[in-house]
């Protein structure tokens, strides 16, 4: 690595191998600081990390910014493949189907509108329209490695937190087509967006959900070997690359994959009627997944996305953020962005019932751009080599900027619409809310039949006062009687 360092562009300021790895520890030090900051204050760890790196290769002049050019394509995957497989794990899948058409339809047109208004207002400067397209596409959605943490930490209802992860989710599959549709276009290709779409969908789809289901009876096996989740990493990169191999979406794939491990034994539990197979055989099969597998792709997930964001800020140099027409139009993207992000929130806050004013509101901020953006830019600066750090700067500038959006709008979420408090409850009432309507029937039969039987033994314990009772009725229909 070290000799990498040296040989791509120098400036690593005679760093040895053992400063290296101080340099290293002190990267990884960071990130679990920018982590605790994360989760104390919500402020993600992606702003301080990008920062920092900008500091390390433009101000301490430690890594020359060519360095992260040549590493940050082959780290950046590899992060976007593991950040996803992680999300996948966490995502709920009964409240993915219930929300799937409104989120489909909520990502695909924030997703159009946002690129077409940045390729517009790129042309109206002046600019070459194929370039307005590829910056449209590459800044036109969200970022799955900064939206899947960020949501779950903010206290949504499950509908909010499905919109927000599948947005990002489709998003990134739509920059990465689309980056590909326009470059073909550049190139003098031409390309079927429709057939590629749904190519990208359809087999990264099926590929997840096959290799989802067989991996976990291979975990069955693999578990009693201490190394196992390197296998299931190697699986994870290995089905990525088959899928991108096959013309399909290895984003999708990896966060599909997830999300079948993880609810396995409740797809399996719904199918279960169609199924000409008995529960008992069913049982022979492993279809839950073991909690070190997910504690580990967190672990992982959050030392590579570390890293890469480290690496995209020591990407960009100094005299571009410099160029006023640059920050210009940074800023203008950004302005854009927002416009379009009010005016679609807006209305799904009208026509879905289940988002309220505060979750519509964490929906209008959750709009950061990030890792799938970095890594188309280096892919665009890879193939347009005269517009490679024009574009990083683009993309750096406004990613940055879409972070601060998203910690300053949900802070002032949190201090003034806070999350309604949830009152603790009682294991013996959430026990009783657990169970079934015929249990809670015989409970009361049974109550009824105690109170009866205490009645009836209060009263064979006082037989005399019974029995006065009923002389006493009997004396007095006779004194009646002779008065009549």
């Amino acid at each position: 690595m070290l000799n990498l360092l040296t040989a791509a562009g120098g400036g690593t300021a005679g760093l040895s191998p053992s400063a290296f790895l101080g340099f290293i520890a002190g990267i990884i030090l960071a990130g679990f600081v920018a982590d605790v900051i994360f989760r104390k204050f919500s402020i993600p760890s992606t702003l301080f990390l990008l920062l920092l790196g900008f500091l390390i290769t433009n101000v301490l002049h430690i890594v020359s910014p060519d360095v992260a050019l040549v590493i940050a394509p082959y780290f950046g995957t590899m992060a976007f493949a593991i950040i996803l497989f992680e999300g996948g794990l966490a995502l709920d899948i009964y409240a993915l189907v219930k929300k799937l058409g409104i989120a489909f339809v909520f990502s695909t047109v924030v997703f159009v509108l946002s690129t077409l208004a940045i390729m517009g207002l790129w042309i109206v400067y002046g600019g070459d329209p194929y370039i307005g397209a590829l910056i449209g596409v590459m800044l036109g959605g969200t970022s799955g490695a900064i939206v899947l943490p960020t949501i779950a930490k903010l206290h949504t209802s499950p509908e909010t937190s499905i919109i927000a992860k599948f947005e990002a989710v489709l998003a990134e599959i739509y920059i990465v087509v689309g980056a590909s549709v326009v470059l073909n276009m550049m190139q003098g290709g031409s390309v079927n967006v429709l057939q590629y779409l749904y190519n990208s969908i359809v087999n990264a789809t099926i590929i997840g959900i096959i290799v989802g289901f067989v991996w976990l009876q291979a975990i069955k096996v693999l578990i009693q070997n201490e190394v196992y989740y390197i296998l299931t990493l190697g699986m994870l990169f290995g089905v990525y690359w088959l899928v991108e191999l096959l013309g399909g979406s290895g984003p999708l794939a990896a966060i599909i994959l997830g999300m079948v491990i993880s609810n396995a034994e409740t797809i399996v539990d719904r199918i279960l009627p169609f199924l000409r197979i008995s529960r008992e055989k069913l049982d022979m099969l492993n279809f839950t997944l073991d909690e070190f597998t997910k504690q580990a792709s967190i672990e992982l997930s959050f030392v590579f996305s570390t890293f890469f964001f480290l690496i995209l800020g020591m990407t960009v140099k100094v005299n571009y953020l410099m160029d006023i027409s640059v920050l210009q139009g940074i800023f203008g993207i950004f302005l854009v962005l927002v416009l379009v992000r009010i005016v679609s929130t807006f209305v799904l806050y009208k026509v879905d019932k289940d988002i309220n004013f505060r979750d519509g509101l964490i929906l209008l901020f959750m709009m950061p751009r990030g890792l799938v953006s970095a890594i188309v830019a280096f892919s665009i600066g890879a193939v347009l080599t005269d517009k490679a750090q024009l574009i990083l700067a683009y993309a750096f500038g406004v990613i940055v900027v879409s972070v601060v959006w998203m910690t300053l709008g949900t802070f002032l979420t949190r201090i003034f619409f806070p999350p309604p408090r949830t009152e603790e409850i009682k294991p013996e009432k959430v026990e009783k809310e657990r169970k079934g309507f015929w249990d809670r029937v015989v409970e009361t039969e049974k109550e009824i039949v105690k109170r009866t039987r205490s009645i009836v033994q209060g009263r064979r314990k006082h037989p005399d006062k019974k029995r006065k009772g009923k002389n006493r009725n009997i004396k007095n229909g006779n004194q009646k009687r002779d008065t009549g």
